[in-house]
């Protein structure tokens, strides 16, 4: 069982976030190499709301990460995902504190070659764990793109449940989207086992 999260109010200072295969961290100026092949891969991010990203809004995003985690209170975490021993990053996932209760995650993104590596639900976790038991909220919500159902299967992976679906226009995408709304409940999340360590030392092999 996880502890019950204590409430506090938000700081720039980001908690120790790690399993035995994934830490997450806060975005640095030098990730702009490693996250291209991820924010910039065709496929893997046609269904999100930012769209497929060239160098240059990469490099304003990661600005833009960087500047809200020195806000204070921080209200946002937009984090790197990065694998065991190794500080690289090989995704990340956003974390956006709407007010006391209530956050909203998005922005959940992974390295083709890690996708069924096992890697997804603690990243997932690892964020429930910084909503919940660090920031002291209750409910966290989601959305994506109903036609993107392997991120609807993860999603459900990490304790989401369906509440409703809603369309909503994208502008950096430039897109409009048919969505599936999803909610996880704190206690839904201290219920949830804690993530196992990898069946291999050597690592999550990757598949597509």
């Amino acid at each position: 069982m996880n502890r019950t999260p204590v409430q506090r109010e938000p700081s720039t200072t980001l908690p120790v976030l790690k399993t035995a295969r994934v830490h997450l961290r806060d975005h640095r100026p030098d990730d702009l190499d490693a996250m291209r092949p991820v924010w910039g891969d065709t496929e893997g991010m046609r269904h999100l709301s930012t769209g497929v990203m060239d160098d240059t809004r990469i490099r304003r995003k990661l600005d833009e990460a960087m500047a809200t985690a020195a806000e204070l209170p921080r209200r946002h975490y937009q984090l790197a995902a990065c694998l065991r021993g190794d500080d690289r990053p090989v995704g990340g996932i956003r974390l956006t504190v709407e007010d006391a209760t209530t956050g909203y995650a998005g922005v959940f993104t992974m390295a083709r070659n890690l996708r069924g590596s096992g890697c997804a639900p603690d990243i997932g976790w690892l964020m429930l764990k910084l909503a919940f038991a660090e920031l002291g909220l209750d409910r966290v919500r989601s959305m994506t793109s109903v036609a993107n159902t392997d991120a609807v299967r993860a999603i459900t992976r990490f304790g989401f449940t369906p509440t409703g679906e809603t369309e909503q226009y994208f502008p950096e995408a430039d897109t409009t989207m048919r969505l599936v709304t999803m909610e996880v409940r704190a206690d839904a999340w201290r219920a949830m086992p804690v993530p196992a360590g990898p069946a291999h030392p050597a690592g999550p092999t990757g598949l597509s």
